[in-house]
């Protein structure tokens, strides 16, 4: 569904991008993690504008909230507010994408790091049973089965990062990549290369072999700028 702008009723500090006052602040990052996932998908396309009465009634929301969870996503930088205009989803491009892909590649690193000196011999069996249902998903799961896996090599292995703070920057960075350009990346032969690296990965904490883990992680993020 393409949106256009919400045109009139709004006060000149409004149309500059000053944050709405008052509303529930729970729900506006309920909000804001609903339409950034339409963002992601799809569903509401890169370069729309969002009418603000149409996002009410297709969120259930008010008024108030649905401009929180707008003033959030420009944060995170999935729209952009326009002064007299409204609400734009902003555009993914090349430059932006390598740019989160970078900035990720050196806090996975960092966290990497980390992990190393943290994770034990259970935790190591955890992160290859990880690896395998990914190799699983590729060699005969659906895209979405995909994606969920991955999701889970990262997750189980951040576990044993104490830096939560860099973690939570870690995924915060994966999940302004939009869904339709990841799936679009997502090659058979970088699907192949993801699962090497996977086990790669597991083997060098194995071995606590940092220099090598440092390497196959910042290898196994910046792999998809191969193919932008």
């Amino acid at each position: 569904m393409v949106l256009v702008t919400e045109q009139g009723g709004r006060t000149a500090g409004e149309a500059g991008g000053k944050r709405a006052a008052g509303g529930s602040a729970s729900r506006a990052r309920e909000l804001a993690k609903l339409i950034e996932k339409d963002i992601s998908t799809g569903r509401l396309s890169a370069g729309s504008w969002l009418k603000q009465v149409d996002l009410e009634a297709q969120y259930g929301a008010s008024r108030l909230d649905i401009r929180q969870a707008l003033d959030r996503l420009e944060e995170k930088g999935f729209v952009k507010l326009e002064a007299n205009r409204g609400y734009r989803v902003e555009t993914f491009d090349k430059e932006r994408f390598r740019n989160v892909v970078t900035i990720r590649a050196i806090l996975e690193v960092a966290a990497a790091a980390e992990v190393l000196k943290h994770i034990d011999e259970a935790g190591l069996q955890r992160l290859l049973l990880r690896a395998d249902a990914f190799a699983e998903a590729v060699n005969a799961g659906t895209v979405v089965a995909q994606e969920e896996a991955n999701y889970a090599f990262h997750a189980v292995m951040l576990e044993f990062c104490p830096n939560r703070d860099l973690v939570s920057m870690i995924f915060d960075l994966r999940s302004r990549v939009p869904v339709t350009l990841t799936r679009e990346k997502n090659t058979a032969a970088l699907l192949a290369n993801t699962v090497s690296e996977h086990y790669e990965i597991v083997e060098r904490l194995r071995e606590r072999d940092k220099p090598g883990l440092e390497a196959v992680v910042h290898k196994h993020v910046m792999g998809g700028l191969e193919v932008v």
